[in-house]
């Protein structure tokens, strides 16, 4: 019995003696990474205060794109109480006024609703004068570039996208068709098996079905349309057919007034 009850406290021992390397090495590890946490939280403020400095007197005088890439500094914060927005939405309204694109680009998601990453006061749904207008400003972006990245990190804008989702937003369905139709065929923006995916689902309607196949056939992905056409009966096929091809006519006509964009992209 003492031999057991002196193994029994041996072995408790042992446990708690393992329990507490065990908690006092997660807190080792804890601390560590909160240090490197800290110390790239303090590296990302120095380069954006660096960026500041660097962008704030070509924005003072007045070029666009210095003061859209200040303007970007200033709603990147790690820290939100360190942002700037007035003074950035200042920047970005002169900027956007110099029909520089990118300008156009972010003052249009912020003015929509829809900058989740700038730190910025925004409201979803929008106020409909605001919605009205950035949507004007993504469709004017969307004629100088497909995507714009102002500064560091994964904020971007795919404007023609982004106007055709506000467009949807707003209830203007067709013209928000036209904006997808427009981001494929000039953007290649969409993704033919998420396309492929919906066209073939069982719960979508039968008018967003043939939308979704005539999107998938704008792509020009032979593999996937071909495969979402065998799958699917053959009047929806022949009416996807019959809507992709007005929709290219729908785009070559709306380029008259919102022409496509060079193929080279804004850095």
């Amino acid at each position: 019995m003492t031999f057991l009850s002196d193994s029994r406290a041996r072995g408790g021992m042992l446990i708690l003696a393992l329990a507490f390397i065990g908690g006092t090495g997660c807190v080792a590890i804890d601390a560590v990474n909160k240090n490197r946490y800290e110390r790239q939280k303090r590296d990302a403020e120095a380069d954006r205060q660096r960026r500041i400095a660097e962008q704030t007197p070509a924005a003072a005088a007045g070029d666009p794109a210095a003061r859209t890439a200040l303007a970007y500094a200033l709603v990147s914060a790690s820290d939100r109480r360190q942002d700037d927005a007035p003074r950035a939405l200042a920047l970005l309204e002169q900027a956007a006024a110099q029909d520089y694109g990118m300008a156009q680009a972010m003052l249009g998601e912020i003015l929509t609703g829809s900058a989740v990453f700038l730190h910025v006061p925004r409201r979803f749904p929008p106020d409909p004068r605001a919605l009205t207008r950035g949507i004007a400003l993504l469709q004017r972006a969307a004629t100088k570039a497909c995507s714009y990245r102002p500064g560091p990190g994964i904020y971007h804008v795919e404007p023609a996208q982004r106007a055709a989702q506000m467009l949807g937003v707003a209830g203007l369905p067709d013209e928000s068709l036209l904006w997808r139709a427009r981001g494929i065929v000039h953007c290649g923006g969409a993704n033919a098996g998420y396309l492929a995916s919906q066209a073939e689902s069982k719960y979508i309607k039968p008018v967003e079905r043939t939308e979704t196949l005539a999107l998938l056939t704008l792509t020009g992905n032979a593999k996937a349309i071909a495969e979402a056409r065998a799958a699917l009966p053959a009047d929806t096929v022949a009416a996807a057919e019959r809507l992709a091809a007005d929709l290219r006519r729908q785009v070559a006509a709306s380029e008259r007034d919102y022409p496509a964009p060079p193929r080279k992209e804004l850095p």
